[in-house]
């Protein structure tokens, strides 16, 4: 799976648990990173700056929306 699908199933996945369509990079990271980097197969060297590059083209491509500097984001799928 690719990181843009991993990252996907882990926002889905974190909301459903948090009841919350909001939530943050660090939230995303603690709950989902180990699993995002066991669905795509592929560590690298820096998986967190990873998951901020897809969040970005998540915000880019209006999947998600970008709250405020703490993180904060708005799942809008």
């Amino acid at each position: 799976m690719d990181w843009q699908n991993a990252v996907r199933l882990a926002i889905s996945r974190h909301c459903r648990a948090t009841k919350s369509d909001m939530f943050t990079r660090a939230g995303l990271i603690n709950s989902q990173l180990d699993k995002i980097i066991a669905d795509t197969g592929s560590k690298g060297a820096t998986p967190e700056q990873t998951l901020s590059r897809v969040l970005q083209e998540l915000r880019d491509s209006g999947e998600i929306e970008f709250i405020d500097d703490d993180g904060t984001y708005c799942r809008l799928f």
